[in-house]
Parts: C-alpha cells; sequence; structure tokens
C-alpha cells in the first residue's frame, strides 16, 4: 500500500521554477480509506540535515502505516527518507525500511551525481541525469511550473529503485476543482504509468490531484483495484511556504 501510495506522488514534470516551493517544517498527513473504511495513514514531512560534508540538506521523511484493526490481517510499517540537495533538487542519500505483511526490506542508496552512479553497498551502478529516487522525486517536481501544461501531455522521470533503473510517465488531464475538508481547492490532475511489470503497469486506474498553486502539494489519489477504489487523501498540512489556494 505504502511503496504505491509514495509513487503516487510523482506527478507535473513541468517549467522549472526560481524557488523551492516548500520549507524546513512542512508536514502532510494522509487518510488512506478503501469503500469509505480507513484501512491506513501516511505522512511527508521535511527536516533540515547535514551531508558528510557539512553541507546543508533537506532530509525528507514519508512513513505510511495500517490502521490498527488491519494490522491483524496485513500489517504494514514503512518508513522512507531522502536526503535532497536543495541547490541541485536532487538525492545524496536514499533510506527505506519496510514491513509490510511479514514482509521487511532495508535498503540505503548513495548517490554520485557528477560520475553518475549510485552505491548500494559494494556494488555500483550507472544512471542517468536527474535521476531520482522513490521519494525524491516528489519534491523535483514541486520545483515546476504548470504554466505551459496542455492536457493530453506526457512527461517522463528516471527513476532508481530496487537496483534498477526506469521510467516514470506521467499524463496531465486537465484541471479540476476538488472539494476537501479545506474547502474547493483548484487542482491539476494526472495519470501515472510505470514500466511494465513495475509498481502499478496500467496507469489509466489511478488518479492524483495535485494543488494548482504555489505549493503544488499532493491533495488526493484515488487507486482502482477489482474490489472497488483505494482512496488517499490529505487531512492535515503545518507549515506551507506560501498561502493556501482555495475558492472557497
Amino acid at each position: 500500500m505504502v511503496r504505491s501510495f509514495i509513487f503516487l506522488l510523482f506527478p507535473f514534470i513541468l517549467c522549472a521554477q526560481q524557488s523551492l516551493p516548500y520549507n524546513v517544517g512542512e508536514a502532510l498527513e494522509y487518510n488512506v480509506t478503501f469503500k469509505g473504511i480507513n484501512v491506513g495513514s501516511a505522512t511527508l514531512t521535511v527536516e533540515q540535515s547535514r551531508d558528510i560534508s557539512n553541507n546543508e540538506t533537506y532530509q525528507i521523511t514519508g512513513k505510511g502505516k495500517t490502521a490498527p484493526f488491519f494490522d491483524i490481517f496485513f500489517k504494514v510499517r514503512d518508513v522512507y527518507k531522502t536526503y535532497l540537495d536543495p541547490q541541485e533538487v536532487r538525492p545524496i542519500r536514499f533510506i527505506r525500511d519496510i514491513y509490510e505483511g511479514g514482509f521487511e526490506k532495508k535498503q540505503k542508496y548513495n548517490f554520485f551525481h557528477q560520475e553518475g552512479i549510485v552505491r548500494v553497498k559494494d556494488t555500483v551502478y550507472k544512471i542517468t541525469p536527474n535521476t531520482q529516487d522513490m521519494l525524491s522525486a516528489l519534491f523535483y517536481a514541486r520545483t515546476f511550473s504548470a504554466d505551459s501544461l496542455k492536457k493530453g501531455k506526457v512527461f517522463e522521470i528516471p527513476i532508481f529503485m530496487d537496483e534498477e533503473n526506469f521510467i516514470l510517465e506521467i499524463t496531465y488531464l486537465g484541471t479540476e476543482l476538488l472539494d476537501t475538508k479545506f474547502g474547493k481547492i483548484p487542482c491539476l490532475v494526472f495519470k501515472p504509468k510505470m514500466q511494465a511489470g513495475r509498481v502499478f503497469e496500467d496507469g489509466e486506474k489511478m488518479k492524483i490531484w495535485i494543488s494548482d498553486d504555489k505549493n503544488k502539494i499532493l491533495f488526493k489519489v484515488v487507486t482502482e483495484i477489482w474490489a472497488g477504489d483505494i482512496v488517499a487523501e490529505l487531512t492535515e498540512f503545518k507549515n506551507l511556504k506560501y498561502r493556501l489556494k482555495k475558492v472557497i
């Protein structure tokens, strides 16, 4: 659940802005439901950190977990961390620590973009320019502007995950006024699609809503599965850099 949720956060590769649309201290909380039943939650936070050379970095943490009742059937406790270079907006280090229904996995990637490589333990992998990890891709995408968007346009982000390079494709579907607990929020709507065999193969069964303002935050995700829709919605936010744009 959480791995797919993290991937839903990669939508809008457009025209670069001059400054980062988020601050240290930003915190986003999401509720995940299935047929109206609360099945889990997720959070995203931005903190200040330093790399081994004492350069400023942003530590971005994504956490996801199932609701207590569903822990009985399929317990999820996922943690993702990316250490982002705020000047280049690309990852320096990525950490993944997940527990999903008894399956556990720990990963640590060290990115060396000038050399075009990623180190995973003692193994070196080649990467393309501006390659992102699972979490940094969202914050990279948030630095782009929607001014030049045209309905049907497809964008791509190179991603390194599970010791492989692949492409995330994003199709722009248009704008929508989303009814939320915060009021009616103007949003950009996108459809993600992964390479075959990856997290989700059929992008047409998923939609994501991103605030159409300077913050570019994820507001809603709907994933269609055979039994119904899984819905993730923003429930709380703190310390946004800009005032949230809403109609009512």
